[in-house]
């Protein structure tokens, strides 16, 4: 029997394109092993070209993260932490947090980006920039250690994929204005940008789309979007009365700024509808509706929360989510495993893509 000779390089892994191809395939766990195989493979992964490549990947298939408790009636009723994760049609907890190590970093969700999670705690008044997949934590504390920092924060990322500005107001009771403070990822500090009377309200809920970061700001007597943009100016967009008239909330659809409006109706199928409406001229404040449908009355009756992944539109509170699939325009009901305990909460959840991009 004649031998098969191998020409050129005998060992695949000389060849870094092959390498390369193979290492971005595999899941962040997965990579934090190979990166102890030998120096190359670590150089290798850790270039920032590879963590862009890998990031373009994984934003292919992003899921819904949150930060829940439950009590499954064991262990004398002690409740159990977890960092959850789904795709709105099964669940899974990422890791445990019972120790309570990780749950006072990961409490209070605020946004994610690139497989970034910015988390606000509110006991101690800094904010967390975590890693679930590394399990990285990058801990920024307040601007102003004599001031009390408010609890309104906003992230702006890009516009490259390392890059990121995290805002944060500080209520001036005295002037009755909110000052705004920014911290860079790229100088590691904070800066003043000036004040304002018409910020963000009490909730640090908001949008990032193109480096624009937009709050939805209510009032007994206004509501409004306040937006900061890459150069750091502030900007006012009005939202006529006839879109305002039920509850509104802000997405992001497919790279636009859009309000989901909440309305009722008196239908034999329906006491809700939803419509959408997407932003064309942001100076002008024109709003164009893109679309509409009802709510059957047999879905979710509270609505706190209005997420948008894809084609699936999420309608969910702290216990229940229920998706509305915007192809077929039919609806579908979720529920966690574990949420069968005697109190499940679901805190936040935001849209999440696995990288392995560190948090500085």
């Amino acid at each position: 029997m004649k031998r098969l000779k191998c020409s050129g390089n005998e060992n695949v892994f000389e060849v870094e394109e092959i390498l390369t191809g193979i290492l971005l395939r595999l899941p962040v766990k997965s990579l934090l092993i190979c990166k102890s195989v030998c120096k190359r493979w670590r150089r290798l992964i850790c270039r920032s070209s590879f963590m862009h490549l890998h990031l373009i990947r994984s934003q292919g298939n992003p899921t819904y993260v949150c930060y829940s408790h439950t009590d499954d009636g064991v262990d004398n009723g002690k409740l159990r932490e977890m960092v959850s994760k789904t795709d709105g049609k099964t669940g899974e907890s990422i890791y445990a947090c019972d120790d309570g190590y990780w749950s006072n970093y990961f409490k209070g969700m605020i946004c994610s980006f690139n497989g970034l999670i910015c988390c606000l705690n509110p006991k101690e008044s800094q904010i967390n920039i975590c890693n679930p997949a590394t399990r990285e934590v990058l801990v920024i504390m307040p601007p102003a250690p004599l001031k009390m920092p408010s609890r309104i924060i906003g992230v702006s990322f890009g516009p490259t994929i390392n890059e990121y500005k995290v805002f944060q107001f500080l209520s001036i009771k005295k002037e009755q204005v909110l000052e705004c403070m920014v911290y860079s990822s790229i100088t590691g500090s904070w800066k003043s940008i000036g004040t304002t009377q018409n910020g963000p309200g009490f909730c640090s809920k908001h949008v990032c789309i193109d480096g624009i970061v937009y709050w939805l700001c209510k009032s007994w007597t206004d509501i409004h979007i306040f937006a900061i943009d890459r150069e750091e100016k502030f900007s006012i967009i009005r939202i006529p009365e006839v879109k305002a008239k039920g509850d509104v909330f802000m997405v992001n659809l497919e790279g636009c700024l859009c309000l989901v409006v909440l309305v009722r109706v008196q239908n034999a199928l329906s006491s809700r509808r939803f419509d959408i409406w997407a932003i064309e001229d942001r100076k002008e404040s024109v709003w164009v509706k893109k679309w509409s449908d009802y709510i059957p009355i047999s879905k979710i009756l509270v609505v706190s929360r209005v997420h948008v992944l894809k084609s699936d539109i999420l309608f969910g509170n702290c216990q229940d989510f229920t998706f509305y699939d915007m192809g077929t325009r039919s609806w579908r009901e979720f529920k966690w495993e574990y949420s069968r305990g005697l109190s499940f909460e679901c805190y936040y959840p935001v849209i999440y893509t696995e990288s392995i991009l560190p948090c500085n």
